[in-house]
């Protein structure tokens, strides 16, 4: 009888747990290690920005129940490095972990605003417990700088203003979300802001800041010549893949670990990367591309539990790019080709607060954002999915 195959999952995040679900779905027998640096048990990131913020009870975001069982779940044990020729995996508890299979899901981090560095009051938004630090921060009814105009800075705006607060917006490019949203959609975004209360300013950056400890407050200059006074700043402005502990492996990173579209990482035979800090070659695009979403976290997960199971039938992640978010009561949903420059707009009003963006190039639909329009984007997204089948998934492989 064969020994069971190990597989290390290197993160809890989102894709690493779903990855351990999928992999014991896939096979009973099948070891599984799950690895991860925070001490936290593993949950889900979306609440976050969202529910974390506004509600008064914390939810408990937690994934535990996706493990399933006979998983070996080692918390607060981060990776620091992996050796693709021996096939192990070192941890920071000084134990070395040989893996048949490895599965990279260590997500992203937030950029870090350097000119901000060593100020009290400023916040970040990755793990519980800086939801839960900023949480306690918003009790205290401050006045809020956001910096970022992204959904991350949305998000969170939305929730101070469901508690009442003043809130800024500071966006350096020209609109909000301007790296995922054409120009109307963005100005429909904002507009939404507007007219819940927050002040939004676009086309300035931060150069300084100065803290008060006297009054608790700080002071940014802009560059624009401005100065504006808060109590709290949350930067959101956009993320970095987490490679650095892999640095001095062979793996190929290029803003996330590079691989194939069946998600193993170039150059190797037995590692795979997925959500966040996966760079793949989508063959639906025909491109190489890094999705921070939920939804794709969760098939990068399946198809590498699959392919690990199956390797003789792999399956390529084809993703078609998805995310929600919910802002002042409206969700906001988008879909489709990452890259939407150079498309016809085609915009419908359903009702006051209903609106769905249709994009198209060449007379094709290759994407659509909605604002309370579910219903409609469920049917576009299903319309993008099911056209222009790749025809890379009946390939072998990518190189």
């Amino acid at each position: 009888m064969h020994a069971a195959a190990t597989t290390v999952i290197v993160g809890a995040s989102v894709a690493g747990v779903r990855a351990a679900a999928a992999l014991r779905h896939n096979d009973p027998h099948h070891r599984i290690i799950l690895v991860d640096g925070e001490n936290e048990e593993p949950y889900d990131k979306p609440p976050l920005s969202k529910a974390v913020l506004s509600h008064t009870d914390l939810p408990s975001p937690h994934l535990t129940d996706h493990i399933g069982q006979n998983i070996d779940y080692r918390k607060g044990t981060p990776a620091v490095a992996v050796d693709t020729a021996a096939s192990t995996l070192s941890l920071g508890d000084g134990s070395v972990i040989r893996y048949d299979n490895a599965i990279l899901a260590t997500g992203s981090a937030p950029r870090h605003l350097s000119v901000l560095d060593g100020i009290p009051g400023v916040h970040y938004l990755r793990t519980f417990a800086d939801a839960a630090a900023l949480r306690n921060t918003l009790l205290h009814r401050p006045r809020v700088i956001v910096v970022g105009g992204g959904f991350i800075g949305a998000e969170v705006a939305s929730s101070a203003r469901e508690r009442g607060l003043d809130v800024i917006i500071i966006e350096a490019g020209p609109r909000m979300a301007a790296r995922v949203l054409p120009e109307p959609v963005s100005h429909a975004l904002a507009s939404l802001h507007v007219r819940h209360g927050v002040t939004v300013r676009c086309g300035t950056t931060v150069l300084g800041a100065t803290y008060d400890p006297g009054r608790r407050e700080l002071e940014l200059a802009l560059a624009d010549g401005d100065t504006i006074v808060g109590d709290v700043v949350v930067v959101g402005i956009g993320t970095t893949p987490c490679t650095d502990w892999a640095a001095d492996s062979v793996l190929p990173i290029r803003n996330g670990f590079a691989c194939g579209p069946d998600l193993r990482v170039n150059g190797t035979s037995n590692v795979y990367a997925i959500g966040d800090v996966a760079r793949w070659f989508n063959p639906r695009y025909g491109d190489e591309m890094r999705v921070e979403h939920w939804t794709n976290a969760r098939e990068h997960a399946a198809v590498a539990a699959h392919n690990i199971v199956h390797p003789h039938a792999p399956r390529h992640a084809s993703t078609v790019p998805f995310v929600w978010s919910d802002q002042h009561g409206t969700r906001i949903q988008h879909v489709g080709d990452p890259d939407l420059t150079a498309v016809d707009i085609d915009a419908v009003e359903l009702s006051h607060s209903t609106r769905v963006f249709t994009y198209s190039r060449g007379g094709t639909t290759v994407g659509a954002t909605g604002f309370n329009a579910q219903g409609a984007l469920a049917k576009i997204r299903k319309q993008l999915v099911d056209q222009r089948a790749p025809s890379l998934d009946r390939a072998n492989t990518h190189h």
